[in-house]
């Protein structure tokens, strides 16, 4: 799944500009969390259409969700959620730069809300483990 989905981020990225943008403004964007709830197996040889849309933005990042949907009975297989950070800019000078004139930051749906208090406070717990392990050493 988590292959699709980066061949499939890249190839939004390319036809909606991002990337071009993105490079001519000296920036990079690299995946920094991501989460894949499967909700139903796909067989082998079963076709799929892979949906990839950005949700939402922040000050250094881009919020993706993308979905694995049936092509024979359209249920979704699986939903992913990635967090894509910029650096060396920011999202909002990526889209300036694409669209020609200031973007609005979107509202955040609930569900990406959730994700990202639930990603914060799994780093935090992560952090404090990773402090635990150093001070026992």
């Amino acid at each position: 799944y988590l292959r699709e989905c980066d061949f499939a981020r890249f190839a939004l990225y390319t036809r909606n500009g991002l990337f071009k943008a993105t490079r001519a403004l000296g920036a990079t964007m690299v995946l920094r969390i991501v989460t894949i709830r499967c909700c139903r197996p796909l067989a082998i040889f079963q076709a799929f259409e892979l949906r990839s849309r950005i949700v939402a933005w922040d000050d250094k990042s881009f919020f993706m969700e993308q979905r694995f949907v049936s092509c024979a009975d359209g249920t979704v297989s699986a939903v992913i959620l990635c967090k894509q950070n910029v650096l060396h800019s920011s999202p909002d000078q990526i889209l300036q730069f694409l669209c020609k004139r200031k973007v609005e930051y979107p509202e955040y749906p609930e569900d990406l809300q959730h994700w990202i208090s639930f990603m914060r406070a799994h780093n935090q717990a992560l952090s404090a483990d990773s402090n635990l392990e150093e001070k026992t050493k």
